[in-house]
């Protein structure tokens, strides 16, 4: 299996802001050609957090060659419902969306919240942002 990185809003925030941090993960990607995954949820609250300046950064981020963009299909959206219902949680949907994305891939995901994404689902790896 080909491991990845799956990046939550707040990775896509700090990159299209210009963390070092987020430059040089995107950096090694390219050079190692590693898959990155985000998921469509993720996308949209980035862009609802974002200034007009950062968002056009996070449009070029999003056309990154080894980066896709998950859709929230029936089977994502009932995988992450099933998993924040399970935890009595009142997490996001778009944290729902990672969790369950990178426990489904068994990859880690990138971000600087990783308690919101431990509470819905302890056993995924989480790559902490500075």
């Amino acid at each position: 299996m080909i491991g990845g990185r799956i990046l939550d809003t707040t990775a896509l925030t700090a990159a299209a802001r210009g963390s070092f941090y987020m430059q040089a993960l995107l950096s090694i990607a390219h050079q190692r050609v590693i898959p990155l995954l985000v998921p469509a949820t993720a996308m949209s609250d980035a862009f609802a957090d974002l200034k007009p300046d950062a968002s056009h950064a996070l449009a070029t981020i999003a056309q990154f060659p080894l980066l896709t963009l998950a859709p929230l299909d029936e089977a994502d959206a009932r995988g992450a419902g099933i998993l924040r219902a399970s935890v009595n949680s009142a997490a996001t949907t778009t944290a729902g969306h990672v969790a369950y994305l990178a426990a489904a891939r068994q990859w880690p995901v990138v971000t600087a919240e990783p308690d919101r994404l431990l509470a819905l689902y302890p056993d995924i790896e989480v790559e902490a942002l500075p």
